[in-house]
């Protein structure tokens, strides 16, 4: 056999873990590196996620004992009971581009799930719905905004050659600041101002694990029936709410307030991988892209990565309201232009909403795929 299968577990290895995407992608003019602080850290079993999860990471020796793909494999405990299900899952897949490779690591952490008695396997996923996911299968000509992944072209096939099929696309939509495309949406937000008792203000940075505790009260209500939902666990929330604190923007996340009440909100970031790109993943390089003059960057786009109303007051405007909020604030500080990402293909009612009232282009694509056991 050309390989052999390893498990992650000194420090070594898990360098070799995290340096090998660099090694695949350097000649990829639009793959922005990781911040490998944030990668470690969920690798590390001191990680909430691992509460409820058995993780493993795997990474493929050639006959000269150098790394040439790494895997992780996964059962959460806590999808499986929330849907009723009895599935896997791999993430972190990286390889070089060979069949045999990308079937052996593959079979590995299928192999890791049977033994736990799942049933299939789906993915990528590193390492849930709640962090990055997808294989990206369209949109290559262009940067991944934060938080989503960028892989080469013929990763999907090797996937496929293993034996897996498509279960669910992930869409990214794309947003300029040409106020002109966005007339309808304004009138209907206006609307919506008027007739309502709605109290429309900004996150409150200085109260941000509260905040935050209410958008993701709202957000587990909202997203609970969708396809792939995770809720979140409270110490999951503050890693989150821990590792975004430094890029969270006031203007960039608006909440819609009922006598008092949450019942809509939006949640926006600058697109940091700007700086993350010239740090080239290493942390204090890429705060000081973020954060200090003069290696400070210029970060001109922002990712719109939640949204959510409440069922009882759906149908009512409010994303209209939510949305033209994002617009007219990111605009107001230089950001006017963005991705929405990553919406459901079988989310038609948000799909109808980018695609007819706001002209939004949809120019990427992420790949969820499944393998049956």
């Amino acid at each position: 056999m050309k390989y052999t299968i390893e498990k992650v577990d000194s420090r070594k290895s898990t360098k070799e873990f995290l340096m090998l995407p660099f090694r695949i992608n350097k000649d990829d003019p639009h793959w922005v590196p990781p911040l490998l602080m944030n990668v470690r850290q969920l690798m590390s079993k001191k990680h909430p996620f691992h509460e409820h999860a058995e993780v493993e990471f795997y990474v493929a020796r050639d006959n000269n004992n150098k790394v040439a793909g790494r895997i992780s494999a996964c059962v959460n405990r806590t999808h499986n009971e929330y849907h009723n299900e009895k599935t896997g899952f791999f993430g972190f897949l990286e390889c070089e581009n060979d069949t045999e490779l990308a079937a052996l690591l593959l079979k590995t952490a299928e192999d890791y799930v049977k033994q736990l008695g799942m049933e299939s396997i789906r993915g990528p996923f590193n390492l849930s719905t709640n962090e990055e996911c997808g294989l990206l299968v369209d949109g290559f000509d262009t940067d991944p905004r934060l938080m989503m992944l960028h892989n080469p072209k013929w990763l999907g096939g090797l996937v496929e050659a293993a034996g897996y099929s498509k279960l669910m696309d992930l869409l990214a939509y794309w947003l300029d600041g040409d106020s002109e495309r966005f007339k309808k949406l304004f009138r209907i937000a206006k609307m919506v101002e008027k007739r309502g008792n709605w109290t429309v203000r900004n996150i409150n940075t200085k109260d941000l694990k509260n905040d935050m505790a209410k958008i993701m009260e709202v957000y587990n209500e909202c997203w609970g029936e969708n396809w792939g939902f995770v809720p979140m666990s409270p110490r999951e929330l503050t890693a989150m709410v821990e590792e975004l604190k430094m890029l969270i923007t006031s203007d960039l996340t608006p909440m819609v307030e009922l006598d008092g009440e949450l019942v809509a909100f939006g949640v926006g970031l600058p697109d940091a991988n700007i700086a993350f790109k010239k740090g080239n993943g290493r942390a204090i390089p890429s705060i000081l892209a973020l954060k200090v003059p003069p290696f400070k960057v210029d970060i001109d786009r922002v990712r719109v990565l939640l949204m959510g109303v409440k069922k009882e007051h759906r149908n009512k405007g409010l994303e209209a309201l939510v949305i033209d909020r994002l617009i007219k604030n990111s605009t107001k500080i230089g950001m006017g232009k963005g991705e929405l990402s990553w919406i459901l293909e079988n989310n038609r009612e948000m799909r109808a909403i980018l695609e007819k009232q706001m002209d939004a282009d949809l120019y990427k694509r992420y790949r969820i795929y499944q393998k049956e056991f």
